[in-house]
């Protein structure tokens, strides 16, 4: 079925987190299109954020989170492949199709549908916000994807694909329409319960649509698509409005939040469960982190060799160290000798590490999890890493460092070391030599506060260069010569579908628009 004919899975996603039901189900199971319509506009939300942070947090976050060397892949399986860039179109059909289009961004469509007299208007805010980020996503994922045209059920099932700069702009005016929605009032039902995310709070919700819009304010920097005029004059618009300007702090963090009930638990966590010695943390990102001796690695990954009293009192510093993965390199390595995905990817430790059995081969595997931790999408950290590299580059509003140390602090407090992050700044928080070396400093810094953030660290390295990759074996990926994608390749059930849709011959392309840079590692 072509993913343009609008349909409403009887079994959501949210269904699937208040009700247990299987992942197959949902993506197997269809009912009428014309439910869409019907269905009332507090269930078409949540069913949407949780769709969104479901498959935002799964399949994108795999795809561009070993893209970016953040975690790696091993045991000869299917991720395994994908970190050695080598991603067929096939694998892609049901996270264009199913996930973003016939799925977040048909319910979003559908609110946006409603009649204005018997729906409040923050619905249509939040919706028009999340339609925004979906679509960012989706440009950011694939290049020129359909935009203008989408949406448009059985009436066109063959739109053209709108250019990554005109998706940009359509999604910046979406998130000026949002922002207006949400400023209304009424006496309308508002959608405090079904808003999963921000309580129906409609003040975090325009914050957060502000600082969507200067992270893609940054990303069109890039390209000269926006001049920092207009951006610096945004900004200082804002500046002073603590209410429905910009983030203001993590409890503003954009993310979905998940539950302890197997089947409403973090998508990651769930995919670790079923294909336990997958996913390994990459050697990258590890390493770098081990140069700073960075206390946030208690709480990213298990320490390796592992042994069971090295989490005796979590989340503290322990004295054993981490060890990452080289990317691209694969293998079947022992469990216990890398490190793994901890805390603030799978949620609290439920299983006391004092009781777990040693050994060669035990020990990190026995580790359980309760699976709350949320996917994280947009953070008041990273915010204050924009407002940084603003502020370096640009001419931006403030002072560089005073949000690079913000943006360090907000990071601490994610991750649950909010008392450590004092002591980390003493000793790597000031910002020095060239503008290039103080790029890669704030960079690197906002590499690690973005850890498990789906997209934006494999965003911010076609951008700036940073941080410096591994080029993974040739021989890994001859067709591509080790180079790190640029793009996704287009699903082939919609190439098939629809002559408008072109596929790419490499991953290597370049089909974003402020994907321009050309100095650095390619």
């Amino acid at each position: 079925m072509n993913l343009y004919k609008l349909t409403l899975r009887s079994l959501t996603v949210a269904a699937l987190m208040l009700t247990g039901t299987s992942c197959n189900d949902y993506f197997e199971v269809n009912t009428s299109p014309n439910l869409a319509a019907s269905a009332p506009a507090n269930l078409l939300l949540t069913s949407a954020q949780a769709r969104l942070g479901f498959n935002v947090g799964g399949e994108v976050g795999r795809f561009t989170l070993l893209f970016a060397q953040q975690v790696a892949a091993q045991n000869g399986r299917q991720t395994e492949a994908w970190d050695a860039y080598n991603l067929q179109s096939t694998e892609v059909n049901n996270l264009f199709r199913d996930a973003l289009y016939a799925g977040v961004l048909a319910d979003l469509e559908e609110i946006v549908r409603k009649d204005p007299q018997a729906t409040h208007p923050a619905f249509f805010g939040i919706a028009k916000a999340m339609k925004a980020y979906t679509y960012s996503v989706a440009t950011d994922l694939w290049g020129d994807v359909p935009f203008s045209e989408a949406l448009q059920g059985t009436a066109n099932v063959q739109p053209k694909p709108d250019n990554s700069r005109d998706v940009y702009a359509g999604v910046i005016r979406l998130l000026d329409e949002a922002i207006a929605d949400l400023g209304r009032t009424s006496s309308l039902t508002a959608p405090t319960v079904a808003d999963y995310v921000y309580g129906g709070n409609a003040q975090r919700w325009i914050r957060m649509a502000n600082t969507l819009k200067l992270r893609l304010y940054l990303h069109m920097l890039n390209a000269n698509a926006v001049t920092p005029d207009v951006v610096n004059t945004f900004v200082r618009g804002l500046d002073a409005n603590t209410t429905t300007g910009f983030m203001t702090g993590v409890a503003d963090d954009f993310q979905q939040r998940f539950e302890t009930t197997a089947n409403r638990q973090n998508p990651t966590h769930q995919f670790i469960l079923t294909r336990t010695d997958d996913i390994a943390t990459s050697a990258t990102l590890v390493n770098l982190m081990n140069s700073k001796a960075d206390p946030r690695r208690a709480a990213y990954f298990t320490p390796a060799p592992f042994t069971p009293a090295l989490l005796a009192t979590p989340p503290v510093s322990t004295t054993g160290g981490y060890i990452g993965l080289a990317n691209g390199t694969g293998g079947n390595q022992v469990r216990n000798t890398l490190s793994r995905l901890h805390t603030f990817v799978r949620g609290a430790l439920t299983t006391p590490a004092a009781s777990l059995p040693a050994g060669p081969t035990l020990g990190v595997a026995q580790l359980a999890y309760d699976g709350t931790a949320p996917v994280q999408m947009l953070t008041f950290a990273e915010y204050n890493f924009i407002r940084a590299e603003l502020a370096l580059r640009y001419g931006g509003p403030g002072s560089a460092q005073d949000f690079f140390q913000r943006g360090i602090t907000a990071s601490f407090t994610d991750a649950g070391l909010g008392t450590q992050a004092a002591a980390y700044i003493s000793r790597l928080g000031t910002l020095t030599g060239s503008p290039e070396q103080q790029l890669q400093q704030l960079i690197e810094e906002k590499y690690i506060a973005n850890f498990m953030v789906p997209l934006e660290p494999w965003n911010d390295w076609r951008r700036t260069g940073f941080p410096a990759l591994s080029r993974i074996p040739v021989g890994s990926n001859p067709g591509n010569q080790g180079r790190v994608p640029r793009a996704l390749p287009y699903p082939q059930q919609e190439v098939d579908a629809n002559p408008n849709l072109q596929q790419r011959t490499n991953l290597s392309e370049r089909p974003v628009f402020w994907d321009t840079r050309t100095t650095g590692p390619q």
